[in-house]
Formats: C-alpha cells, structure tokens, sequence
C-alpha cells in the first residue's frame, strides 16, 4: 500500500507544481509572443529548480518509505527497485505536465513518456552501479575501513561518469549514428540524446569516451551540416579546455568523493539507507560534473578544428522557435559576446547581451 501511495504522489506532485508555476507566471497558450517567451524562459527555470528538489525526494522517499520485500536476500536491490521507480515516475510526470501546446503537437505523450525514460536510465544505472562498487568493495577487498571507503568513493565516481553513460550508449538507450566526426587526430562517435521535447536543442561532449551527444532538436530540427558545426564546435572546446577544466574537475571529483564517503558512513549498516545516501551522492555528482563542463563565456574561442563564427551563427540563425529556451548552446562554450554580436549582425535577437 505505501509503495502504491508514493508512486501515485510522485505522479501527481510534478502535475500540482507545474500547475502552481503556470498560475505564478500567467503562462498563456494563446499570449502575446514576446510577453509569452519571457513568460515561459522564467517558468522553465522554475520547475528546473522544482525538479532538483522533487526528484532527489522521490528517490529518497521510495528507497526508505517501502519495505523491499522483492529482495529480502538483497535488499539493497529492491530498494535501488523502488527509489529508482518513484524517481522515474515523478520525471515522466514532470516531463508532461510541463509541455506547451506546441510541445504537445509535435510530440505524443508516449513519445515523452519514452524519452524522459531513456534520459532518466543514466542516473539510474549509475546508482545501480555505485551500490555494485560497494557491495564488491565489501566482499573482495580485505582493506581498512577508511581504505575500503575511500575505493568505494573512486569506484562509485568513475561508475556515475563514465560507466553509466557507457552502458547507455552500449545497450542501444541512446543509438550511435553511424557517422563518426574527426578531429585532433581521434574518430569521435555521435549519440542521439533523446530529450522530451523536440525543441531541446543541445550537443555535449563526453571527452572520456570520444563521444559526441546530439539532442532531438538538432538532429530532427536543423540540417545535417548545421548540427555538425555545433558537434564540432563542441568537441575542439572540449578539446581546448582540458587545461582550463583540469581544476574545476578537481574541485568536482573531490565534492563527489566526499559525497560518496559520507553517503558510506550515513549507512553503514542500513541497506535502504545506503540506497537513499547512494542516489543523493550520484545527483551531487553529475551536478558538480556539470558545472566542471561550463565554461566562462569571455573564453570563447575558435580554431582550425571547429567551424568559423560565421558558420556556428548561420546554424544557431537555422534552428526552429526556441519557445522560451535560451539560445542554442554548446555545454562546453556559452554564448560569447563576439558570437552574440555576429548573430546581431545577421539579423537575430539573441537575447540580453552577455557579460565580457
């Protein structure tokens, strides 16, 4: 009965906040467009900010609330079973009840549902493995406690960043197309990133696995050269700041093991504990690799192995309505004043200008 209580809570919470978020913003299918793409800018970023709160709680909710009676041999198993459902639940959810109308036309409900399935699979393999990496820990290695913690913390790390997406990537949950982009020497492997929405427009670069990702948006909305210059535009940023990221990445490896070693030492001894600790370090985690990912905008650069400025704006100039979205963008490499004043130049409002 509790574990039927969280699931419906989880799907009805995203629609109650979203719902709540539309009557803040006066969010209007049928508004004036200016009025209504600043309406609808303001309101995605709150429920992003909603979701990093009700999914983690969702997650948590579903490995400490249900009894994880399928597993009572493992049941660190059938809690990581139950955490990963509700969390899952409440993501779809969201992912619908956020839709405008023209998201809604151009995509069915099914086709969300699937999307923000396959989107929330990296996250989901990624604790699945970290409690894998403990458990191993547990029963291979005869360490010392702190030396037991400390590789469960690097295992635990290298599972969320590099395994999980791999596995992904390898179970076919985000197809590689079969053309491949070279630069600086090295084939990169292009991934469609299913997003649910189509009018996500996004690349990212996963430099540890020459992969480059390629959202709906780009790969359904513009043309095959276009998105190509924004893959390669990408890839020579990610390239070009491994220097400049090595600290930041420093920063974000160190928060993520002293995430997972307090995660290790809230539940030492309680499976569904573990799992909830667990998923809260692997959110901490894929958000410090985030950020290690950004780059000032005052950096940006081009060079031989990525298009020219005036190609990347022609690209950003062909993608469809942004429908309240922030300008096209790379992970790596926001919006730089120099491309912002070319994209004026052509033409295209890119929005407030951006600090030098």
């Amino acid at each position: 009965m509790i574990s039927l209580l969280l699931l419906a809570a989880s799907a009805i919470v995203p629609l109650l906040v979203c719902a709540f978020l539309r009557g803040i913003f006066a969010l209007d299918d049928r508004g004036h467009l200016p009025a209504r793409e600043r309406a609808l800018g303001r309101y995605r970023r709150a429920t992003l900010v909603s979701s990093l709160i009700v999914l983690p709680a969702c997650a948590v909710a579903g490995a400490l609330l249900v009894d994880p009676s399928l597993s009572t041999r493992w049941p660190a198993a059938g809690s990581w079973f139950f955490a990963s459902l509700n969390a899952t639940t409440a993501w779809v959810s969201l992912a619908l009840a956020r839709r405008t109308h023209e998201e809604a036309a151009a995509m069915s409900a099914l086709q969300t549902t699937g999307r923000a399935v396959q989107t929330a699979s990296v996250l989901i393999l990624g604790t699945g493995l970290a409690l894998l990496a403990d458990s191993a820990v547990d029963l291979l290695l005869p360490f010392g406690s702190i030396a037991n913690t400390l590789t469960t913390a690097l295992l635990s790390v290298a599972s969320v960043l590099v395994l999980s997406p791999w596995l992904v990537i390898t179970l076919g949950l985000w197809p590689v197309l079969p053309k491949r982009i070279e630069t600086g020497g090295t084939r990169w492997k292009l991934a469609h990133l299913p997003a649910p929405t189509r009018f996500f427009t996004h690349t990212a670069a996963l430099p540890w696995l020459h992969t480059a990702l390629v959202s709906d948006g780009l790969f359904n909305g513009a043309p095959e050269r276009h998105w190509e210059n924004l893959v390669r535009y990408e890839i020579a940023g990610a390239i070009q700041a491994r220097r400049a990221r090595l600290s930041r990445s420093t920063v974000a490896v160190v928060l993520s093991l002293i995430a997972f070693m307090v995660a290790a030492a809230l539940s030492a001894d309680d499976p569904t504990m573990r799992v909830a600790a667990t998923a809260l370090a692997v959110l901490v985690t894929s958000a410090a690799a985030w950020l290690a990912n950004r780059q000032p905008s005052s950096t940006l650069q081009f060079d031989s192995n990525g298009p020219s400025m005036q190609e990347l704006a022609q690209t950003l100039r062909s993608l469809p309505p942004r429908l309240g979205q922030v300008l096209p963008r790379t992970s790596c490499n926001p919006l730089g004043s120099a491309l912002y004043d070319r994209l004026f130049a052509l033409g295209h409002d890119p929005g407030r200008r951006p600090q030098p």
